[in-house]
């Protein structure tokens, strides 16, 4: 069978062109600029070769050809780095490569070594006449060391990418399995943690001594705040997965729910927080979520504040938005980059949490249609919670 005819019996569209973009044009230059109808580059993996793209000049399209027709031609031709140039068979000085090539149908071929940058050969540039081609073969020794340089380049960036590819779908399934621990880590504490608060609460309303009192009020506000951050993760979670959580919106008093933030606060932390509030209506939102909103915010600033610095809050009504803001002083030193605010998992220096407190309150924000803006003067650092009013 001859060569055309095996190209005719398998000839169809290259299904992977993207993959091989850049050495397909390189192939395609190659085979109008010396006349050759087919053009073929093999890349070697390991100690196989493939056919890397195969070109039919005449269709003007990549073909898949099967690599059995080439076989014999590298075994008998390819020999080292030596390139090959016939422009005639019938005047080939070796008679076993003329044969060679008259059996597949071939009157003229040629083949380049294309080697990496350390001298090693990674495949080979060939082009291929069903009848003799006159080339000029001073012009070809010059402009296929190029050629193949730029060849050896797109097979380097080929195999990077698909590593690089392999190393972000391995990160993907870590991050989608990390995220999987986190939730039912905090599902599992979730239950234990309220019961907890419950029977802190409960001892609390029934204790008669003053101290046990205080201590088991310390209990339930310790128990709170691991239930905020499990909520956090639940929250994380849910916004990964793409899960919706149960939340329930309603008219809600502002100022009352900051004041009984603020109280739970001040048994804990010795802080001086300066409060400013002039909420006129309710605001329509999740209770729960807002909630757990300003806890982050006031939790941020007493964890990340100057010490023996007081932190400023101020909550109102401005053109149809309720805005909760949070003020402390930071170290000149240590100036927050706000780029890195809002994202999981990045801690502040010094801090013990998961780093998922600003990040869930910014998804907080976006669930009620809302924003987080960051305002820093001097050493001052305001974060400032907008709602829309409904």
């Amino acid at each position: 069978m001859t060569f055309q005819n095996k190209i005719n019996q398998r000839n169809k569209k290259y299904t992977d062109v993207g993959a091989i973009n850049a050495s397909q044009r390189i192939l395609e230059t190659m085979c109008s600029h010396i006349q050759m109808r087919y053009g073929l580059i093999r890349k070697k993996r390991g100690d196989k070769w493939d056919n890397c793209c195969v070109y039919d000049y005449h269709s003007q399209q990549v073909i898949i050809q099967d690599s059995d027709t080439y076989v014999k031609i590298y075994q008998e031709i390819r020999k080292g780095f030596e390139p090959i140039y016939i422009d005639n068979v019938d005047r080939c000085t070796k008679q076993q490569w003329g044969e060679l090539l008259q059996e597949f149908g071939l009157k003229s071929y040629i083949s380049y070594p294309i080697l990496n940058k350390n001298n090693r050969i990674v495949g080979h540039l060939s082009f291929m006449n069903d009848e003799p081609v006159e080339f000029d073969r001073s012009k070809l020794e010059t402009l296929f060391p190029f050629c193949s340089d730029l060849i050896a380049t797109d097979f380097s960036t080929t195999t990077e990418t698909l590593h690089l590819k392999n190393i972000l779908e391995q990160e993907r399934m870590y991050s989608k399995n990390r995220d999987l621990i986190l939730f039912s880590l905090a599902h599992d504490l979730n239950n234990p943690v309220s019961i907890i608060k419950l029977l802190s609460q409960y001892l609390g309303q029934h204790l008669e001594n003053g101290t046990q009192k205080i201590l088991a009020k310390k209990i339930e506000n310790t128990s709170s705040r691991m239930k905020g951050v499990i909520d956090d993760i639940l929250d994380f979670s849910n916004t990964r997965f793409g899960r919706e959580g149960e939340s329930h919106t309603e008219l809600v008093n502002m100022e009352q729910l900051i004041k009984q933030v603020l109280s739970e606060f001040e048994v804990i932390h010795d802080k001086t927080v300066l409060t400013n509030m002039r909420l006129p209506l309710n605001v329509h939102s999740d209770k729960n979520k807002m909630g757990r909103a300003f806890v982050n915010l006031i939790s941020n600033a007493i964890k990340h504040g100057a010490p023996h610095k007081e932190i400023e809050i101020n909550a109102f009504i401005e053109k149809d938005n309720f805005i909760f803001s949070v003020t402390n002083y930071f170290s000149a030193t240590r100036l927050p980059n706000t780029s890195d605010l809002f994202k999981p998992f990045l801690r502040g220096s010094g801090s013990k949490g998961l780093g998922l407190g600003l990040y869930v309150t910014k998804e907080i924000a976006k669930f009620h249609h809302g924003d987080i803006e960051v305002v820093i003067e001097d050493t001052k650092i305001t974060f400032k919670l907008l709602i829309p009013v409904k």
